[in-house]
């Protein structure tokens, strides 16, 4: 078995890292695979920090922005969904477990970046590792990647995962970055953590978390949905088994 890290990062002077502010929405409808990932930018690109919780309208299997449909359809038969998301990492089955998101706002100017991916694994998934412990589910992060299983992103775990005592990968994630922004996309499969984790986790991540009751996150959030869908997760150019490969067209 791969060895483990600890399951909370501090930052300066050994304090744990904190969001000053994060909005918590638990998305009360559960959406079509091509809604949920527009669903993901929208919040994205609203300049908040957002933590989101959310359900499947269809069985669904998600693969990373490089690979392809016929490669997931492959691996993962029998699902109703197949789509690609903006974010990197394996091939996930969304017909078991739980799904989120966290989206970091872009920092001010005068501020520096976030930090590289590596360590915004360890912390966002340190908090959720506490949260888990906390409600019942033992596990830890790996230190160093597991064997290549392949593009099933259950088959291979990789640093900061959340493993069970046997190795087992219990929440796994994929990151982008855009504009100084960042967009997390994070499964739980494999246990069943007791109802409130999810508090739990939002106060590990934020001073001050702030859980919405409304149906939408603001107002033409529905609309606004909907035109990000046509314009480009239902488009023809999102669902090109050449996308992310094309080379440029010489003149």
């Amino acid at each position: 078995m791969s060895s483990l890290l600890p399951s909370r990062v501090s930052g300066a002077a050994g304090q744990p890292l904190r969001l000053p502010l994060l909005r918590v929405w638990a998305d009360p409808v559960p959406r079509r695979g091509y809604e949920n990932m527009a669903a993901d930018e929208l919040l994205l690109l609203s300049g908040d920090a957002w933590l989101r919780l959310y359900g499947w309208a269809e069985p669904a299997v998600s693969f990373g922005y490089f690979d392809t449909q016929s490669v997931a359809r492959r691996i993962f038969p029998g699902a109703k969904e197949y789509i690609r998301r903006w974010t990197g990492g394996g091939i996930v089955d969304h017909r078991h477990g739980v799904t989120y998101t966290l989206t970091l706002p872009a920092p001010p100017e005068e501020s520096p970046p976030h930090p590289p991916a590596s360590r915004l694994y360890e912390w966002i998934h340190g908090a959720l590792a506490h949260a888990l412990r906390q409600s019942g589910v033992e596990c830890s992060l790996l230190l160093s990647d597991a064997p290549d299983g392949g593009r099933a992103c259950w088959a291979s775990p990789v640093v900061s995962d959340i493993v069970d005592p046997a190795g087992r990968k219990l929440a796994g994630a994929g990151q982008r970055r855009f504009r100084g922004a960042v967009l997390h996309q994070g499964l739980i499969q494999q246990c069943s953590p007791l109802p409130g984790w999810e508090r739990i986790l939002a106060a590990e991540l934020s001073q001050a978390p702030v859980f919405l009751s409304s149906p939408a996150p603001w107002s033409g959030f529905e609309a606004d949905l909907a035109a990000l869908c046509r314009a480009k997760y239902c488009s023809p150019d999102w669902e090109d088994e050449t996308h992310g490969r094309r080379r440029p067209t010489r003149s």
